[in-house]
């Protein structure tokens, strides 16, 4: 199966389930939208764009590659890494977390050791500087104060 078709399965699998969701919610109408509203519509375009995606895909004859090709290995790293932060986040705290995150995702990309730790250095302590300093907003804190 070629990658494009899977994507556009998966989304179209993520615009049902948004549809099905936002019809559970009251709907309401245009000029009084309800809570369901934006995610029943979104779900349809999004269901659109993914059958225009499915027939574009089945409609081309070209010879399909592999499904799973070296590069396409390191999505379902990155995916698992997503996981892990949210799984991570409330026991080791949001600058560990995001520190080895940011980490693995520059070592992904083939970066060095030193630049990698610096960059995710940099990026942890900005990103922290700017939801606890500026938008005083409550982050996680882990085993080690911060």
């Amino acid at each position: 199966m070629r990658r494009d078709l899977v994507s556009a399965l998966f989304w179209l699998a993520v615009a049902i389930f948004a549809a099905a969701q936002g019809l559970a919610l009251k709907l309401g109408s245009l000029k009084q939208p309800g809570s369901g509203f934006f995610p029943f519509w979104g779900g349809v375009v999004l269901g659109l764009l993914s059958l225009v995606l499915v027939a574009r895909s089945l409609g081309r004859q070209s010879a399909a590659g592999p499904l799973v090709r070296p590069e396409s290995s390191r999505l379902l790293v990155v995916a698992g890494a997503l996981l892990g932060y949210v799984l991570l986040l409330e026991r080791a705290g949001f600058v560990a977390v995001t520190f080895a995150f940011l980490l693995l995702l520059l070592r992904l990309e083939r970066r060095g050791w030193a630049f990698s730790a610096a960059t995710a250095g940099a990026g942890a302590a900005a990103s922290w500087a700017l939801f606890q300093l500026w938008l005083k907003t409550q982050l996680p804190v882990g085993p080690l104060g911060f």
